[in-house]
């Protein structure tokens, strides 16, 4: 089967000699049966239209040549007419046959030259019907014209209609295998009723007529089946040809996709060098900044931890020499170092933790303007000793619902306050003022903190936004904070999803530190009624009295410490420094443990992971577990909840609370 879904005529013949009893009879099949149609109609009806459109001409041009060829012979009738006395007689009547014969060829060109003789199948129906009344005409001279001018002269004539049909018209093989046995009916016919010809005569026309048909259909089969042949292998070639086109169209178009594609590359190659360019500069600045940062943190760091060591070691002497109330004194100034280290220390941390992406914001619906009124409140005294006066303005007493997060809003609301009450301007004394506003907005609610302190100029807009960065304060004074507060500030207004923060601020006047935030879903608001209460009042330790511990930590100074406070709390515990001996120490254990309090990094490669593991492999019911770490986004995999693990370092203030929160012991105040 070729492409077009049929056999071609070559293929027929192979498959009939091949399957024939006979190589003979196989021949005879093959040159005497005309050529198959095609399985497809569709194929067929191509092929019938392209075979019309081929020959048109051809068969136009033959049908003229055979009208002269037969107007020729009655040119020779006239002759003969004037020659024999036999057959003049005769003329008149066989002459009008001739006559009307040329009349239908004519009849036939006009015809072939005004109708659609280009469609195959009406150019056989002209075709076959002019060769069918030339053939009843020279049967008509054949039975009028007298012995023997009626066998010599006209029954020949057969002979070279026969040719002309088979080797002129272009005609199909079955159509003119029908008209041809149709016209040697007819002949027999009229001999049986007319006996115009001689019987041997007759007898040897008709073989050699018969002989002419067989020859003629032969010749008009294989020339019907080279055409279809041809056909298929035209057809084959424009079908190769359209596929090759379509290759080429389709190559091409890879060709231009492929130059698209390279142009594309070259420009994301140079986008990228680029890209990796300003990456490698803004690591590098990064790389500074950091750097700025660890020195410029070390340095604060190193002063109240310089401070610390020195109250120790002038208590501790005290404490030699029995003077208890100067041990007191230094120990109470200690402390506060201690408390200014643990402040540092945390703003770093809480720092560290934002920048690097480990903190994960909670949206909630919270009511800024309750916000607002308790770090007024917090704040009051602060700025009463500073001489400041700090005033909420609000125009209406009703909520203020915004999206944000709970914990981290009231840090960045308190740190823009306190740095508002810090850089007062000291030439303004009892006039220095800061100012809480509440402004709402159909899709946002903005808080607004202006003061009327010493102002920033524009050149430090930027810069005061970094850590440590502290324009009024060049001699470094801790009294005077941080240097940490609006870094954070910025972290988190950058972190949180809809948040904004501005800046306007005239040097010697004052600034303005606005946040813009999105206000909350209606259907998420908490009913007011149901709004948490205010916190306790800090629990004392006396509540862990009684509760039994275990203690994983590695680092000696730090388990000595916490040994210390449990024993001042009253409270029961066991320590050990790696999981291996937690593991033993469980083997030895008459007491299922109230409470475990772990580091997370432990020795050997563990951590509170395996803590945690250990413990439900030696309880069948749940013991509550504590992490305190010193390493930023400590994750325990969804093991412990995230109120079960602390940062370093914490108060015991802090400690006890969470402790009490773990174990479900009632706090009791102090």
């Amino acid at each position: 089967m070729n492409l077009f879904g049929f056999q071609s005529a070559t293929e027929s013949r192979f498959l009939k000699r091949s399957s024939a009893p006979g190589a003979v009879r196989a021949w005879l099949v093959d040159i005497l049966c005309w050529p198959a149609r095609f399985e497809d109609p569709q194929v067929e009806e191509e092929f019938t239209q392209d075979y019309g459109r081929r020959f048109a001409d051809f068969r136009r041009a033959a049908l003229v040549l055979g009208t002269l060829i037969w107007v020729c012979f009655g040119f020779w009738e006239i002759r003969l007419a004037q020659t024999s006395p036999a057959f003049r007689p005769y003329f008149p009547e066989v002459f009008a046959f001739r006559w009307a014969g040329a009349l239908g060829a004519t009849i036939g060109i006009v015809l072939a030259f005004r109708l659609a003789f280009h469609r195959d199948k009406v150019a056989h129906w002209i075709l076959l019907c002019g060769l069918a009344f030339m053939c009843l005409c020279l049967l008509m001279q054949t039975v009028l014209a007298p012995r023997p001018f009626n066998f010599t002269h006209f029954f020949v004539g057969f002979y070279l209609i026969l040719f002309y049909q088979f080797g002129f018209l272009r005609l199909r093989a079955k159509a003119t295998l029908i008209l041809t046995l149709c016209v040697i009916a007819a002949i027999v016919m009229a001999q049986l009723l007319t006996r115009a010809v001689e019987p041997e005569n007759f007898a040897a026309g008709m073989f050699y007529l018969l002989n002419v048909a067989v020859l003629g259909h032969s010749v008009n089969v294989n020339a019907e089946r080279h055409v279809r042949e041809r056909y298929i292998a035209v057809q084959a070639l424009a079908h190769s040809n359209g596929a090759l086109q379509v290759a080429n169209a389709a190559l091409a178009q890879k060709h231009d996709d492929l130059e698209v594609a390279r142009r594309d590359q070259q420009v994301r190659s140079d986008a990228l060098i680029a890209l990796r360019e300003q990456q490698r500069e803004a690591a590098e600045q990064a790389s500074r900044a950091k750097s700025r940062f660890l020195a410029a943190a070390a340095h604060d760091l190193r002063q109240p931890m310089h401070a610390l060591n020195l109250f120790l070691a002038a208590a501790d002497e005290a404490l030699a020499a029995r003077d208890i109330e100067a041990s007191s004194r230094l120990i109470g100034d200690a402390r506060k170092a201690s408390v200014l280290t643990a402040r540092l220390f945390n703003g770093v941390l809480d720092l560290s933790k934002l920048e690097s992406g480990h903190v994960k914001p909670v949206y909630t619906s919270v009511d800024l303007s309750r916000v607002i009124d308790e770090t007024v409140e917090q704040l009051g005294a602060f700025a009463a000793s500073r001489g400041v006066a700090l005033r909420y303005a609000r125009a209406l007493q009703r909520p203020a619902w915004v999206r944000t997060d709970a914990d981290w809003m009231p840090r960045v609301l308190g740190n823009l306050i306190a740095n508002g009450i810090k850089y007062a301007d000291p030439s303004k004394a009892g006039r220095s003022t800061v100012i809480v506003g509440l402004v709402r907005m159909p899709n946002y609610v903005r808080i607004d903190v202006i003061d009327n302190g010493i102002g920033i100029a524009p050149e430090h807009w930027d810069a005061i936004f970094q850590p440590f960065v502290q324009i009024g304060n060049p001699e470094r004074d801790r009294e005077k904070g941080l240097g940490l507060g609006l870094s954070i500030v910025n972290a988190v207004v950058a972190l949180l999803e809809g948040h904004r923060l501005e800046l306007k601020s005239i040097e010697g006047r004052g600034s303005r530190f606005s946040v813009r935030m999105p206000v909350a879903d209606q259907f998420a608001i908490q009913d007011p009624a149901t709004s948490p209460v205010e916190a306790p009042s800090p629990p004392s330790a006396s509540s862990l009295r009684g509760l039994y511990v275990l203690l994983v930590e590695d680092d000696s100074l730090v388990r000595a410490s916490m040994e210390a406070l449990f024993a001042r709390w009253g409270v029961l515990f066991d320590a050990v420094r790696t999981v291996a001996a937690f593991d033993e120490l469980l083997q030895t254990v008459e007491r299922v443990p109230d409470l475990i309090i772990s580091d997370y990094r432990l020795p050997e490669g563990s951590t509170a992971q395996d803590v945690v593991n250990l413990l439900g492999e030696h309880f069948s019911r749940p013991v509550p577990c504590l992490v305190v770490t010193g390493e930023a986004g400590v994750s325990m995999l969804g093991t412990l909840p995230e109120r079960s693990v602390l940062s370093k370092p914490l108060s015991a203030d802090m400690l006890i609370a969470r402790m009490l929160e773990l174990t479900g012991v009632p706090a009791r105040a102090c």
